[in-house]
């Protein structure tokens, strides 16, 4: 089964951030495939993870924001 986790940024040392990594980290050992869809990524990232560094461009967070939604909405599609 492919999991797909949606954060907008990754960084190693936020709340969410590391309750996404244990959970994540726990679907992979269960022999899930883990997909990620982030703005940006700080950090090593675990080899498990299909990483997917979603571009975007606006200069706002409302822009940025509607910008990951389409494209990942679009991605998620096909």
């Amino acid at each position: 089964m492919i999991v797909a986790f949606c954060l907008y940024k990754y960084f190693p040392f936020g709340g969410l951030q590391r309750d996404f990594m244990r959970i994540a980290q726990t679907v992979a050992a269960r022999g899930h495939h883990v997909r990620v869809y982030t703005q940006s990524w700080e950090g090593e990232c675990p080899d498990v993870f299909e990483l997917i560094k979603v571009p975007v461009k606006s200069h706002t967070n409302h822009g940025r924001n509607a910008e990951y939604f389409a494209w990942v909405q679009k991605h998620l599609r096909e």
